[in-house]
């Protein structure tokens, strides 16, 4: 039986602890709403996919921080960019150029320079028109820069449509039917060397022949091109547990892959790339409750958080479990779980069980939070991203400090300027 929360989650006569620490000295000590990964959870992920597959890169954009990319790093995991930013990111917490993949199906020409110019150790050109802008960027660099062909393996898979990426439709990647010719197009093309292809059916998937398939059409390619690959990339979008579901067993599903490269006599790596399968359950995200009431017929149980630190159950309807992180009491009642934000559709959970003497003030914990809530955060009626802990061992350490309204105006040009500047004069104008 798989549940959504971290390792060394436990609920006891105080409440929830995790990674050996009280919620309630948790919150205490950096506030509400907070996201808390259990580190040592996250290791033993990060252990057990790298046991799993020879090669694997940490998708950053799942969880993008120094302290989670610093982990992954010392795991020996590589790491896959989905922007520059992310690029500059992962070279300001120390990686290594060498161990960063960078990719999109928009980059833009600064963003190839600075992956040109940084070295990185592979892009992966997701067309032909950006396989001629990186060859000339790279040409007139003096360097040859190891890529990937993206491919649209042409696959459908159980997901939400807004991540399935493998469609025939898919807005990433070279078509299945013109990737031969593409690929030896780049194997000629100056300043790049093409090391294989790679292609993603799309995210939080369950089936294990998704892979196969994607292996297969890899394959297809690059006999069709005559370019024996080094390197093959089945992508990532591992499943997670958010409520009852049944991950992929990852070392079944790595040996699978591995029968099926020598069924097809290759002889590649495999490589993947798994970010919410590493950080989501390790995740969960403590709130405060602010008020109980009822309304046509419903209990609506409101938290001092929701869809500005959270957007997945607003933007994909997605599932998180609630459950009470204080010690509360009272028979089990059904309640929805909503947020403060002046939306109808800030709902964090439409319809779950919590103990029937849940009041303002007790602590609500919600359940793998630990991917994609932060990276899609806002700061949508000024409430300000959450802070960011890490807990190991019974020790807590922060990891991203609360936006605070200072950050958020930091970037305003008005609130910039001295308050008496913005006063207009006795003429009748702005001031100067």
């Amino acid at each position: 039986m798989h549940d959504p929360w971290p390792a060394s989650a436990r609920w006891g006569a105080n409440g929830l602890t995790i990674g050996g620490v009280d919620a309630a000295d948790l919150v205490e000590g950096f506030g509400t709403p907070l996201l808390v990964f259990d580190e040592a959870d996250m290791r033993a992920r990060m252990r057990a996919v790298r046991a799993s597959f020879p090669r694997v890169t940490y998708a950053v954009k799942a969880m993008t921080c120094a302290a989670v990319i610093r982990i992954a790093l010392e795991e020996r995991l590589d790491l896959l960019c989905a922007s520059g930013g992310e690029l500059l990111t992962c070279l300001h917490a120390g990686a290594s150029p060498e161990r960063l993949v960078l990719h999109g199906n928009a980059k833009t020409d600064e963003e190839l320079a600075l992956a040109v110019r940084a070295r990185i150790g592979c892009v992966i050109v997701d067309d032909e028109p950006e396989l001629e802008r990186l060859g000339a960027i790279a040409v007139s660099g003096g360097v040859v820069q190891p890529i990937l062909l993206r491919v649209i393996p042409e696959i459908s898979v159980a997901t939400h449509e807004a991540i399935a990426t493998g469609h025939a439709e898919s807005k990433f990647g070279v078509p299945l039917a013109a990737a031969p010719a593409v690929a030896r197009r780049a194997s000629e093309t100056a300043g790049v060397r093409l090391d294989g292809v790679q292609a993603h059916a799309g995210s939080q998937l369950l089936d294990a022949d998704a892979y196969i398939g994607v292996l297969d059409a890899l394959i297809d390619v690059t006999v069709d091109a005559g370019s024996p690959p080094k390197i093959l990339d089945v992508g990532g979008g591992f499943g997670v547990t958010y409520g009852d579901e049944t991950p992929l067993e990852l070392a079944g599903l790595g040996a699978a892959l591995q029968a099926r490269l020598r069924e097809r006599g290759v002889d590649a790596e495999l490589q993947v790339e798994p970010g919410r399968a590493l950080v989501a359950n390790p995740g969960l995200t403590l709130y405060r409750v602010l008020t109980v009431k009822e309304a046509g017929g419903r209990t609506l149980v409101a938290i001092d958080g929701g869809m500005s630190d959270n957007l997945r159950p607003a933007l994909y309807g997605a599932h998180h479990e609630v459950r009470a992180a204080s010690a509360v009491a009272g028979a089990p009642r059904t309640v929805t779980v909503v947020g403060r934000h002046c939306e109808s559709g800030d709902v964090v959970a439409p319809v779950t069980t919590l103990p029937g003497q849940l009041a303002r003030g007790d602590l609500l914990a919600v359940g793998a939070t630990g991917a994609y809530t932060y990276p899609l955060a806002s700061i949508y009626n000024r409430f300000g991203r959450p802070a960011v802990a890490g807990v190991r061992d019974g020790v807590a350490t922060r990891w991203l400090r609360r936006e605070e309204p200072d950050d958020m105006d930091r970037l305003d040009v008005i609130l910039g300027t001295p308050w008496d500047a913005a006063v207009p004069s006795a003429e009748g104008g702005a001031g100067t």
